[in-house]
């Protein structure tokens, strides 16, 4: 695989690196895309909006050959020249339909690449570095061909299956629709097989269609990480599906999921603006009709410019939404696949490893590139400009890390790691508690502790901890509870003279 792990020195991230639920992602990403909009925009809208330009420009040209088909008069009620005119717009209107298409492919060649140029941003902020744009177009460029490939394959397997059974489908219906032509007994014998032969082809196709539905999704699935794979662990194209593969492996329940919930959210956003947009323009026009008489209303003159002008308001509402939600949704897989890394892989401690089998450059090198951590800090030194090529790759050999030099954000991915490797215990909880803590997940940290305190109860230190974090919380009841059940247990007479002696815990002692 790839060796390229330049992380030399331990810097502070913006994002802490620790396991998150699905409300966090969407909740992450809604906070990544408003906070870096113009940037994320203009990422994707390089590549993308030109090409959407050119797809509305396509829909608008066939928009409007259908209406000189439809509006325009006889040819006897046209004199020459006006023939000759309507001939001459209907070519141009031909000609534009025919070359957008071939634009379109061609700035689609080049969409992989702003697609990871964006993913790579998007892992740069998390690891705790801000590059421009020019900087991410410029050290995914020499991936372009590997990201190109690995869309290639990835459409190419995701679709198949249904062009498959599209064309099982038509060759059986027409199969069944010739059946009562080419028989060969007569025609009475075989004039109703037709409805026949169409309900057995539906009932014996459907599971095929389903089985081909279920076949697309779970290879979309599979390969909907290649893009952040490739641009962020310097693999190519086909290493990037096979990445892929083995990061959404055993979590594919949970990505269909939340893309289940990304859709519907897509959806809303876009379907809604543009039903309530369309429906005001057409009830504006219609408005201009008001005290016409029913018999007097000409359709061409109000249901036909009616219909134009919806239509244009839909293909831009469309760009627009394309324009918004596209990087949203690079953003989204991008939090995904580091989110299953994290899961899956342990990659704070792969971070920490990496960066500390990286010697130090000399004074007189280049600076070397940062190594992310997990939480920002007050006071850190901000992140370098320089960029890593890639993320460590996953490695099995986790147990041996000294939490005491991770960071709180690295040492939350460990412990979890560590709880499902070896089960939950009351020192693991603890120092997860206290982790959580720090990055500032109280919730997590009140969870830990207390699962902590099930499984030992008399342990004075966890009591002492819930106590704290109970006042922290302004929770006084349980805070005095905790208090309580702290003094039966602590046994040290040092520890109990400090507590009672603090005044923070003064109003928490009895009386």
């Amino acid at each position: 695989m790839c060796e390229q792990i330049i992380l030399t020195r331990m810097t502070t991230g913006s994002v802490e690196l620790r396991p998150r639920s699905t409300g966090e992602i969407f909740a992450l990403a809604f906070d990544l895309y408003r906070r870096h909009f113009p940037l994320f925009f203009s990422i994707s809208s390089v590549i993308l909006l030109p090409a959407l330009l050119l797809g509305a420009m396509s829909s608008i040209a066939t928009l409007a050959g259908v209406v000189m088909g439809l509006a325009g008069p006889s040819g006897d009620a046209l004199d020459l020249p006006a023939q000759e005119a309507s001939s001459a717009g209907l070519i141009f209107i031909s000609f534009i339909s025919n070359c957008i298409p071939a634009l379109i492919w061609l700035l689609g060649i080049f969409w992989p690449w702003a697609e990871g140029a964006l993913a790579f941003n998007v892992i740069e902020r998390i690891l705790g570095r801000a590059p421009g744009l020019r900087a991410s177009y410029g050290q995914t460029r020499r991936q372009w061909g590997s990201l190109w490939i690995a869309n290639l394959l990835a459409q190419i397997g995701i679709n198949l299956p249904l062009i498959v059974v599209y064309l099982v489908l038509l060759g059986g219906l027409m199969v069944a629709l010739a059946i009562p032509v080419f028989g060969v007994f007569g025609a009475d014998v075989f004039a109703g097989v037709s409805s026949i032969a169409l309900v057995a082809t539906a009932a014996l196709c459907a599971p095929l269609v389903i089985g081909a539905v279920v076949v697309s999704v779970v290879l979309a699935i599979n390969w909907a990480f290649r893009t952040p794979a490739i641009v962020g662990e310097g693999v190519d194209g086909l290493q990037g599906l096979s990445r892929s593969v083995a990061i959404a492996r055993g979590s594919r329940g949970l990505i269909f999921w939340r893309y289940i919930l990304l859709f519907l959210l897509e959806f809303v956003v876009s379907a809604v603006p543009a039903l309530i947009v369309g429906s005001v323009v057409l009830i504006g026009v219609l408005s201009l009709q008001q005290g016409t008489p029913p018999g007097n209303i000409n359709l061409d003159v109000t249901v036909l410019p009616g219909l134009i002008a919806v239509s244009i308001v839909l293909i831009a509402v469309s760009v627009i939404g394309a324009l918004l939600l596209t990087p949203f949704r690079i953003v989204f897989t991008t939090l995904n696949y580091l989110d299953l890394r994290i899961r899956k892989e342990n990659l704070p401690v792969l971070l920490a490893k990496a960066a500390a089998r990286t010697p130090e450059a000399p004074a007189a090198a280049a600076p070397a590139a940062p190594s992310p951590s997990a939480v920002h800090a007050p006071g850190a030194s901000p992140a370098s400009s320089q960029l890593a090529p890639g993320l460590p790759q996953p490695s099995t050999s986790w147990q041996a890390v000294d939490l005491a030099k991770l960071t709180p954000g690295q040492r939350v991915g460990v412990l979890f790691n560590r709880i499902r490797a070896e089960g939950e215990s009351a020192q693991t909880l603890k120092e997860l508690a206290l982790a959580l803590k720090e990055v500032g997940d109280w919730g997590g940290a009140l969870d830990s502790l207390t699962r902590a305190r099930a499984i030992a109860p008399d342990d004075p230190d966890l009591a002492y901890n819930l106590m704290v974090l109970y006042r922290e919380r302004r929770d006084m009841t349980a805070a005095r509870r905790m208090m309580e059940e702290y003094l039966r247990l602590e046994t040290d007479p040092k520890a109990l003279a400090a507590v009672r002696d603090n005044p923070r815990f003064k109003d928490l002692l009895p009386e």
